[in-house]
């Protein structure tokens, strides 16, 4: 008779994982992948804010372009900051005409509002600069031009800029 003894008939234990440590990998694989999920949510929730405040300055920078561009004299008397003639921006024809300018939304010069900027605001202030603000230059050959663009999410940008008199003949002094 055959009486061989069989030592082993299974392989070592370490061969493989056990139902309970496969859940428990899974388990902490899920709170892995939950925690991952939620900061990225966070992430994803705020990614048109860095769009909106490029669009904010975009905004800023094109009304103050704009107000810059006009000239520095009325055209039609040759005087500094008369009257503005009111109504839509395309009937400004100097750069003071901008002072006190405000807006609810972003509209074209004819008034035209802009599509997808509703909820843009703006304001513009037109100043005369203060003593030694431009070095030299005298109070009254120079305005300083404020834009402020709000938001959507309300924060405000503020840019500011400068004209000079040098169109004038005589030069301003």
């Amino acid at each position: 008779m055959y009486t061989e003894r069989i030592e082993n008939r299974h392989p070592a234990r370490s061969a493989g994982m056990t139902l309970v440590e496969l859940v428990l990998a899974i388990a902490l694989a899920g709170l892995m992948v939950a925690g991952i999920m939620s900061s990225y949510s966070a992430i994803a929730g705020r990614s048109a804010d860095p769009m909106i405040r490029i669009q904010t300055v975009a905004v800023a920078e094109s009304f103050l372009e704009e107000a810059l561009l006009k000239p520095f004299l009325d055209p039609a008397t040759l005087t500094r900051c008369p009257a503005s003639p009111g109504g839509a921006r395309d009937n400004f024809n100097n750069i003071c005409d901008y002072a006190d300018y405000s807006a609810s939304a972003v509209t074209l010069p004819n008034g035209a509002a802009v599509t997808g900027l509703e909820n843009y605001a703006v304001a513009i202030s037109v100043a005369d600069i203060a003593s030694g603000e431009l070095g030299s230059v005298p109070t009254q050959c120079a305005l300083k031009v404020t834009v402020t663009v709000t938001s959507p999410l309300h924060e405000a940008t503020i840019l500011t800029g400068y004209r000079t008199d040098y169109e004038s003949t005589p030069p301003c002094s």
